[in-house]
């Protein structure tokens, strides 16, 4: 009976060890802290794993965009207009929004992505835009680039617009109002 209750005890002590130790080894690691160094040694840091920034691009901007003259766009144009983009809550990766065209006034609704690229997020899209009653034809036009964030996002890249029979392949620029 005396033997068994050392024993019990012996295995008490070493649980208790074991749970204090995990326990603080948790803590120091979650804190980012520093463990006690042993006599003769240096002190040992634990960082946690930083996480990326969020392509937290959601807001209004000006947008800029020029088409590039070639055999496939006979008329090149150029223009500003106001794009207004929504995200999935969390800054998740998909976007959403409109394009209004400040010219003539029309708009455009846009759908598409955002991921992480480095320190800048990496868009890419699509409009549509319906044929119109008056028999305009309808027209797609594909984007992608890069935002970048100094205080307001901002960024630049390309498109491609497509409507029966032209092609016009150009550049845009664009900044966070």
């Amino acid at each position: 009976m005396k033997k068994s209750r050392k024993w019990t005890g012996f295995v008490i002590c070493l649980a208790f060890l074991f749970a204090a130790s995990v326990i603080f080894i948790e803590k120091t690691y979650s804190t980012g802290g520093t463990t006690a160094p042993a006599p003769g040694t240096s002190a040992v840091t634990i960082t946690k794993p930083q996480s990326k920034p969020l392509c937290c691009i959601a807001g209004e901007y000006k947008v800029h965009h020029k088409d590039t003259p070639s055999k496939t766009c006979p008329t090149p144009g150029e223009g500003d207009s106001i794009m207004v983009i929504n995200q999935d809550k969390g800054c998740g990766s998909k976007i959403w929004g409109t394009v209004k065209n400040l010219k003539d006034g029309s708009t455009q609704n846009f759908e598409g992505t955002v991921k992480q690229r480095e320190k800048c997020c990496y868009i890419e899209g699509i409009m549509k835009k319906p044929a119109a009653a008056t028999g305009a034809p309808g027209e797609t036009t594909k984007f992608w680039g890069l935002l970048c964030k100094n205080g307001k996002w901002a960024g630049k890249g390309n498109y491609t617009s497509t409507r029966p029979g032209v092609t016009c392949n150009g550049t845009w620029e664009m900044s966070q109002m």
